[in-house]
């Protein structure tokens, strides 16, 4: 959560506030003026913290002189679902692969036919260069899959720590004004 006071009275910093973030390309969920307005803001296919889908509310209440404005951020749950369920379909793909990979391999070294082996023919025979290439083929295809799948779990921690910039950027602005 952010806190942040401005030198204007609650109604102006609302009314500043809610500009900037119309300028900004957000979507006004929910406002209570001159109290609280909540926002969506970014992609679903964000990936950086300013980027990526969020929902942002502000909190305005009179402060001394002026207005203090807190903030909170949370990844929308569209973004967190596409990107948990995008996850889970790519690790099944790639465990696909890797059984057709280790199914052909089996035909190779002991001459096994399996559910997969059907992929080593060419042509309806055997052919042993089509069959490593198929074998190399799907390995590379599991592996690449895995290594996104690792890059997206670094990409939503990355997310989740800096799930703030937005906001913070949008007070800093305020201030300046």
């Amino acid at each position: 959560m952010l806190e942040r006071s401005v030198d204007l009275e609650i109604e102006k910093a609302y009314s500043k506030l809610r500009t900037i973030l119309l300028e900004r390309g957000c979507r006004i969920v929910s406002e209570e003026p001159p109290k609280q307005v909540s926002i969506e803001h970014g992609s679903l296919r964000g990936v950086s913290p300013r980027s990526a889908k969020k929902v942002v509310s502000f909190h305005n209440s009179p402060h001394e002189s002026g207005t203090r404005i807190a903030s909170t951020s949370s990844v929308s749950s569209d973004w967190a679902n596409l990107t948990l369920w995008g996850n889970i379909i790519a690790g099944i793909v790639a465990m696909i692969f890797w059984w057709i990979a280790a199914d052909i391999a089996a035909l190779v070294v002991d001459g096994k036919s399996g559910y997969w082996t059907w992929l080593a023919g060419a042509f309806g025979y055997p052919d042993v260069p089509y069959t490593f290439f198929m074998i190399n083929l799907t390995k590379v295809l599991s592996i690449f899959l895995v290594a996104v799948i690792l890059l997206e779990i670094l990409d939503v921690f990355i997310v989740y720590r800096g799930i703030d910039t937005f906001a913070a950027e949008t007070l800093e602005e305020l201030m300046q004004k």
